[in-house]
């Protein structure tokens, strides 16, 4: 079990990590006609935040509506309660490997390397 939440956490600091690497070195600076050193810094915060807030939307919204049971769902199984006994039973067997609870923590740490480099950079 060690090992694995290792694993969860070194993916979601090393994604987070090369995203903001990432926008620091591949956003067209001077395409969008940024010259100075503090308009680019301000460039690269805004991107890492951007990019952390949405992970985090994007993983709450991804848990939220792993919790319910759509028609597709009812559909298949036959009935509600069937679609709902199926839903149990993927959740218990690892099905999704908490791929949204990953994308809010990777989220949680590019907020954190935003305010990290808001502090640095003044």
């Amino acid at each position: 079990m060690r090992g694995r939440a290792l694993r969860f956490w070194g993916w979601a600091v090393g994604v987070a990590a090369a995203v903001a690497l990432a926008a620091a070195l591949l956003l067209p600076y001077e395409a969008i006609g940024l010259r100075t050193e503090p308009e680019r810094e301000r460039a690269w915060l805004l991107t890492v935040w951007t990019a952390g807030v949405t992970a985090v939307l994007f993983g709450a919204t991804a848990r939220l509506g792993r919790r319910g049971v759509g028609l597709r769902d009812v559909l298949d199984a036959g009935s509600v309660h069937g679609a709902v006994d199926a839903r149990r039973r993927a959740e218990r067997s690892g099905a999704g490997e908490m791929l949204d609870v990953w994308l809010v923590a990777t989220g949680g740490i590019l907020v954190g390397i935003y305010f990290a480099g808001w502090l640095l950079l003044g």
